[in-house]
């Protein structure tokens, strides 16, 4: 079966491929296209380097309806309002929040279970009150979540098993 690969245009000299989770990543200069022959073809030459070696993505563990079920819980908890809550594919972070209060959660949390997504929409959320990691931010994550630095310890050991 065919990885997915995602293609990142970026300010480079060179091609670059690399396997993570459930997909191939593929950075290219910006002056290419996804469709250009070079591409194509190191994009060929690559996938048939690594053969099987490809990590599988985990199954899901947590749907995106309970994960916005999540936020809903914990906006009220909070007190607060998120002007837009999206899901994206990012990265290197499970979730941010902008100054404007548009909340962007990893697309990748499904594969957490349950309780490490809902610290991830609880500290996200709490950024809507507090915009740093301020003792004043760690203070309102720990209120609504008193648990909060297990569940943190747990999900740092599951990016290590991620490769993440």
């Amino acid at each position: 079966m065919t990885p997915k690969i995602k293609i990142y245009r970026q300010k480079r000299h060179n091609l670059m491929m690399r396997p993570t989770v459930g997909m191939v990543e593929v950075y290219i200069p910006y002056q290419l296209s996804a469709d250009h022959p070079d591409v194509q073809a190191f994009i060929k030459k690559g996938l048939a380097q690594f053969g099987d070696n490809i990590p599988e993505a985990p199954p899901e563990r947590t749907s995106q309806k309970a994960i916005k079920a999540m936020v809903k819980d914990y906006a009220q908890r909070l007190n607060v309002k998120a002007s837009r809550v999206q899901f994206r594919d990012m990265r290197r972070k499970w979730g941010s929040c902008s100054s404007k209060g548009t909340v962007t959660l990893n697309s990748r949390l499904t594969w957490l279970d349950a309780h490490l997504a809902e610290y991830i929409v609880c500290h996200e959320l709490a950024h809507l009150i507090e915009l740093n990691h301020s003792k004043k931010f760690w203070k309102i994550v720990e209120t609504h979540m008193p648990d909060y630095r297990a569940r943190l310890d747990e999900l740092r050991r599951v990016e290590k098993t991620l490769n993440w």
